[in-house]
């Protein structure tokens, strides 16, 4: 009796798909998201960006570059580009959704323009050591912008702040706990970026 199956020849299979809202899909088999990025326009964010799968780890990918994500499982994937100075913005959609066969191969391009920056921002790590500490965390001021609260060991982002020196301070700290490098402390914003500024609490006898 002769065979209703065939066999057939191995069909590497690559479409690409423009959906609403500029979701870009990736149809492909191979567990392979190859992801470029072009940046354009004034005051480019020369640092460069991350690019994560399913909120993963991230990798870093130059403003115009590529970076290859592999080991991914069949199925609908979600790639994000972050760490965007606040002068750039992604063109279409951020996060992308892209749909991973078994063998594949699924390709991305994010495209960011960049204008000219006005403002820029702080991301504030605090850190707490010794004991016993202050567990109600601390409120977080920074000048040219409202109180937030924050945790003992937390971070918070500040953006749309004036370049030049702004005073940070950390308020309602418990008996006994002082910030290291006193409070508050003046940091610089700088037009385009987003600064990182530590502040570490020390707590315990003798502050």
């Amino acid at each position: 009796m002769r065979s209703r199956l065939a066999v057939l020849p191995f069909l590497a299979v690559f479409s690409t798909l423009v959906g609403c809202g500029d979701t870009l899909i990736s149809v492909s088999t191979d567990g392979r998201i190859e992801i470029s990025v072009t940046t354009t326009g004034l005051d480019v964010d020369a640092d460069g960006f991350s690019v994560s799968v399913d909120g993963g780890t991230q990798q870093f990918v130059a403003p115009a570059g590529r970076v290859t994500l592999t080991g991914l499982s069949a199925g609908s994937h979600s790639v994000f580009l972050s760490g965007l100075a606040e002068n750039c913005h992604v063109d279409g959609s951020n996060p992308r959704t892209v749909v991973v066969g078994g063998d594949g191969r699924a390709a991305v391009g994010f495209s960011v323009v960049c204008a000219r920056a006005t403002t820029g921002g702080f991301t504030i790590l605090v850190a707490t050591t010794g004991t016993p500490a202050d567990p109600d965390g601390y409120v977080l001021a920074v000048a040219g912008a409202p109180f937030r609260p924050i945790g003992i060991s937390a971070s918070e982002t500040f953006t749309g702040l004036v370049p030049g020196v702004h005073l940070v301070t950390l308020k309602d700290l418990a008996t006994g706990c002082a910030v290291d490098g006193g409070n508050p402390q003046p940091f610089t914003v700088v037009a385009g970026k987003t600064v990182q500024v530590r502040l570490t609490v020390v707590c315990g006898e003798g502050v």
